[in-house]
């Protein structure tokens, strides 16, 4: 893995960066309980898209729900059409928890990628209550018309996105929703990590 978060250890101390704690890790984060997680979520910035541009990351989903899905997954960031967009690759599950290798599926030489979703910041957005905790935080929307056929469903993703170490790129927390046609109509689905970034290999589109 080319990139790492920016310390080593198993919980944080505090929340955000810049409040005096020691900077939170992959390893902190996903040892760290949903009380801790929604308070560094709500403490936290959201990222610079531009800084994401061009790099893929390695996700970890915080809860056992996600098994359903797969805990483990590739997020990678790529702009088509003047527009920041993201996808998802599918990777093995190797029941090492959020240590391991993230060893992407291929098919036809190629990673098996789905889930793609436009990535704006929730200040930008038509207000709705779901968003209204998290005015602050970028969002990833997957109500997009990539996401057709047998992917459809995806597209009832809504996730919100902090950096966890203020101005540090290469670690993310984020939160997932599902909303299920009428806006009021929202189910937490996990909260999930972004880390370990490497440039992308395989170009998307």
């Amino acid at each position: 893995m080319a990139e790492t978060t920016p310390a080593d250890g198993t919980e944080g101390p505090g929340t955000a960066a810049g409040s005096g704690a020691e900077p939170w890790t992959f390893a902190s984060l996903a040892a760290a309980s949903r009380d801790t997680l929604e308070q560094v979520l709500l403490d936290s910035t959201a990222p610079d898209y531009s800084k994401l541009e061009g790099y893929i990351y390695c996700g970890w989903n915080h809860e056992w729900v996600a098994i359903i899905s797969g805990r483990k997954f590739k997020k990678g960031f790529r702009r088509k059409d003047g527009q920041t967009l993201g996808y998802n690759e599918i990777v093995h599950q190797d029941n090492a928890g959020y240590e391991g290798e993230w060893r992407v599926r291929m098919k036809d030489g190629r990673p098996r990628q789905l889930g793609y979703f436009r990535c704006s910041l929730i200040a930008d957005e038509p207000p709705q209550p779901l968003f209204r905790p998290y005015q602050h935080t970028g969002h990833f929307d997957y109500s997009v018309p990539m996401n057709r056929g047998i992917h459809l469903p995806f597209r009832v993703i809504r996730d919100f996105v902090v950096l966890p170490n203020a101005g540090d790129h290469s670690l993310m927390l984020c939160k997932a929703y599902f909303q299920l046609g009428f806006r009021r109509l929202n189910i937490f689905y996990c909260y999930f990590l972004l880390g370990h970034r490497e440039p992308i290999e395989h170009e998307p589109w």
